[in-house]
């Protein structure tokens, strides 16, 4: 679908939705605070959390699909905003973005889709695969740290500059092809740090929410050994 398709250009005018993608192995409040932000700032109607099977950059996750997935759930319990697509966990082979997205505009065909990434995403954009087709599918919405400086290659400084807006309503108005940058929070926390301290006996408490550490203790997770 080029970008000059009707269906990419045309006003819409329909509330979009939000994907956000990742290992969640375990999900934390790195994850969960960026991505509440993003669905309040920008409006959208709902934010999925899409947890991959297999990422393409990592070799695997140490938990199990079932298991990370029901930490997702048990994290965003009492949040109406998010919510969780397990397409990704039913794929036997790496999960790249560029297929998924496919699968969701058949399912959404008339509503907007945002993908959510954080900037040091948008830095090796280009490596991913069949990137220069994404946008045909989705908008991108760039996490970023208020007060953010970043030199870009060529190419995605030639991205930005072909498809980024400063317009919020250009997300809703449009059915695909814009970038927006949104200033969220940036926790200083990572699952393989979660992991670690567990490993190492030291407190996770207020990285993650108490539904996931009580799951993660009662599971006795991320010990020594991949689930």
């Amino acid at each position: 679908m080029p970008l000059s398709d009707p269906k990419v250009t045309s006003i819409v005018k329909q509330q979009a939705i939000g994907f956000l993608g990742g290992t969640f192995d375990p999900i934390h409040f790195g994850h969960l605070r960026p991505a509440l932000e993003v669905c309040e700032r920008v409006n959208l109607q709902t934010l999925f959390l899409l947890p991959n099977h297999i990422a393409p950059h990592k070799s695997s996750a140490q938990c199990s699909a079932t298991r990370r997935a029901h930490m997702v759930r048990l994290a965003i319990k009492a949040q109406p905003k998010l919510r969780i697509d397990t397409r990704e966990l039913n794929r036997a082979q790496a999960s790249y973005t560029i297929d998924t997205l496919k699968e969701l505009k058949q399912d959404y065909p008339h509503t907007p889709i945002c993908f959510i990434m954080g900037m040091d995403s948008l830095l090796s954009f280009d490596s991913w695969h069949q990137w220069q087709d994404i946008l045909n599918y989705c908008h991108l919405i760039v996490c970023h740290r208020p007060g953010w400086k970043c030199d870009f290659n060529n190419k995605i400084s030639a991205l930005l500059k072909a498809h980024k807006t400063s317009h919020k309503d250009d997300l809703h108005c449009l059915q695909a092809g814009k970038i927006y940058f949104q200033e969220t929070t940036q926790l200083e926390v990572s699952s393989s740090q979660i992991r670690d301290a567990l490993q190492q006996h030291r407190s996770i408490d207020y990285l993650l929410p108490n539904s996931v550490i009580d799951y993660i203790k009662t599971q006795q997770l991320y010990k020594n050994t991949p689930d």
